[in-house]
Parts: structure tokens; sequence; C-alpha cells
């Protein structure tokens, strides 16, 4: 597994830097996520790792009645929210949620073919996410697509670097969903499919209090519970001379086609 940590999983924390993104930031990533996705009506969608339903929900609106979204992900609670909206917006038969780890796709899936799957800040949870590509690449159609994305070593470079500045550290550490992103990942991918790119998404996130600051970085992985109160009052002297504090979410995209059977 390449990543680990509270804040990954956690349905509460997830829901607040979704919504961080979208108070904050300049950029839609969901945009960039279906474009290469090449979303149409009647598809057969997996999402892997979908959380609360970000891409999930979208997804199944555009897809239309005859299409269909499997939802899947470990946190029950996750579902939980994501079958709430999905009730919310009227589209719970376009929506299948199954708990089930990232490893686990391929028998309790092995009766499904997909003609997209999309895996967002979350293929690196597996155990051998390595082999968890193997696994999408069987349950593909012909002419499907794999469209994956995590962060770069570049992420949130500003917080970290503001973060480990309150730890007395100037080295920022390189966290092991980027060495996935940009490494093993990114080789295995190219290993078994035909045709795969790499794309980049920047997002430029603008908090204009130190308590927006704060909320963000207290849900975010990076959360250090014992520079809790440092962290705040490194904020608070922050904004006495600055308006706005600026990190920038710098996203890597793997796009895989599957051209043939075999």
């Amino acid at each position: 597994m390449f990543v680990t940590g509270k804040y990954n999983t956690d349905a509460v924390a997830l829901e607040q830097r979704i919504d961080s993104h979208d108070k904050f930031g300049s950029n839609d990533l969901n945009k960039w996520i279906f474009e290469n996705l090449q979303l149409s009506k009647g598809l057969s969608i997996l999402d892997l790792g979908c959380g609360t339903g970000k891409q999930s929900i979208p997804i199944a609106k555009t897809i239309g009645d005859k299409g269909i979204v499997h939802s899947i992900d470990l946190s029950k609670d996750a579902l939980e929210i994501l079958i709430k909206k999905a009730k919310l917006h009227q589209i719970s038969n376009r929506i299948k949620a199954l708990s089930c780890s990232h490893d686990d796709i391929g028998e309790a899936l092995k009766d499904n073919q997909f003609d997209r799957v999309v895996s967002s800040y979350s293929i690196y949870y597996a155990s051998n996410a390595e082999n968890v590509i193997s696994s999408i690449w069987n349950k593909l159609k012909v002419g499907g697509i794999l469209f994956y994305c995590g962060p770069s070593s570049r992420n949130n470079l500003e917080l970290k670097k503001f973060h480990y500045s309150i730890l007395g550290k100037s080295e920022i550490p390189i966290l092991g969903a980027s060495t996935f992103m940009e490494g093993v990942g990114k080789d295995k991918t190219i290993e078994i499919f035909e045709e795969v790119d790499t794309t980049i998404f920047e997002n430029v996130l603008r908090f204009d209090s130190a308590q927006e600051l704060y909320n963000y970085w207290s849900s975010y992985n990076l959360y250090d519970k014992s520079i809790d109160s440092q962290f705040r009052i490194a904020a608070d002297e922050y904004f006495k001379s600055n308006d706005i504090f600026e990190t920038v979410k710098r996203v890597v995209g793997i796009r895989a086609c599957k051209l043939t059977a075999v």
C-alpha cells in the first residue's frame, strides 16, 4: 500500500476537503476527469474508490437511465453518504454501491465488464496497486478507457512548506501516492495498456482567513495533532500581514485505452 492515514479515507474529512476545493479553488477537477473519460449515454462505469460520490453522482446524471455506475469504496460511511445523495438527485437506479477493497474487485465484480473505469485519488490505496491495474484491464471492454489521478510530488507544496516550517524542517518528504503516480503506477499502466497518456491538472486554492486555512489543513492527511495549536497561531500570524494564503493542488492524470482483447 502506498498511502496510509486516517484523513485519506475518513468520510467527514473527505467532505471537508471537497468543500474547500469547491469554495476556494479556481478550476474544476471533475471537468478535467470527465473530458478524459469521454462520457456518453448508456455507458457502464466503475468508480473505484468513489468516496462520497464526487464523481459517481455527476457521472450517473450524464450517462442516463440506460447507464450504470458501480461505485466501489471500502468505507461504508462514505457509501451511506453517496446513497443519500443518489436518492436526493433521483438517480438511485443508476448507481450500485458496494463496500469492497480495491484488491478484491476482480472477484467482487467477476460478472461485470465496463466501458470506463475512473479512480480519483484512490487507486494507490490497494495493497497491490499494480495488480489492481491488471484487474482493471481485464474488466474493461475493448475500446474502454481507464482514467486515474492522484497527487504529484509538488502537490500543495506551499501548504507543505508552511506545515514543515512549524516543525522546524526545510526538507519536504515525497509521499507514496506521488511515487506511485509518477513512477511504478505509470510504468505498470504503460506495460499493460496499448495507449497511455499523462496529463496534469492544477487548481489554485486561495484561503482568505486563518480559520479556513486551518479547516483545510485539519482535514488533510498532512494534519498533525501535536502541532494543532502551533498551526493556529502561525495561521493567525500569517493573516495579520497577508489577505490570502495560496496553495496549488497539482494532480497527475493517467489515461489508458484498451485496444485489443489480448
